[in-house]
């Protein structure tokens, strides 16, 4: 009988540590929240916007702590306090407060109360570095101006200094003031 016992309990052990429903692999990756047509605010300790995210679809991953953000809308302030938007079809963040990879058909949009402060910047992919502020790609960019337009390979700024770097094959057409 004790036989009986020890192979039931065996087979209903190996069964029950077989069934995929009660296992979970170190490699699986875990949702650990879903957000839907969100809006997310970081802000300094004084209460100041650092940035906004919104989009349609934000899924985070226990395991990475990896998040994808689907159509997002990033909301930054430049040095004199003038908004950047920044759109994409999708946006990965590896890690909390680490870079944001905005993928596909970025726009960078600044549309200031001075005209000739506005542009609108056009590439693939961009970076945006929260912790330094700065945005950057290596793909092809457009920087379109009311005083004409800059096209070229890469760039890097920081939103806290009034300086765009462009890389290489760097092109422009000027567009000479009234």
């Amino acid at each position: 009988m004790a036989t009986v016992i020890a192979l039931g309990f065996t087979w209903l052990n190996s069964t029950w540590l077989s069934f995929k429903g009660f296992s979970v692999s170190k490699n699986e990756k875990l949702i650990d929240y879903y957000l839907s047509d969100f809006s997310v605010l970081n802000t300094y300790p004084n209460g100041n916007m650092k940035y906004q995210i919104k989009g349609e679809h934000l899924v985070h991953q226990q395991s990475t702590g990896a998040s994808q953000i689907f159509s997002p809308e990033l909301i930054a302030k430049d040095t004199d306090g003038v908004v950047i938007t920044l759109t994409a079809k999708k946006a990965e963040q590896a890690e909390k407060n680490g870079p944001i990879n905005l993928n596909g058909d970025v726009i960078a949009i600044k549309d200031s109360p001075e005209v000739t402060k506005s542009f609108e910047l056009l590439t693939r992919n961009l970076t945006y570095n929260p912790l330094i502020r700065e945005l950057s790609s290596e793909e092809e960019i457009t920087l379109n101006s009311v005083n004409g337009i800059i096209k070229g390979q890469g760039f890097n700024t920081k939103l806290d200094e009034e300086e765009l770097r462009i890389h290489k094959n760097v092109q422009a057409i000027l567009i000479p003031s009234k």
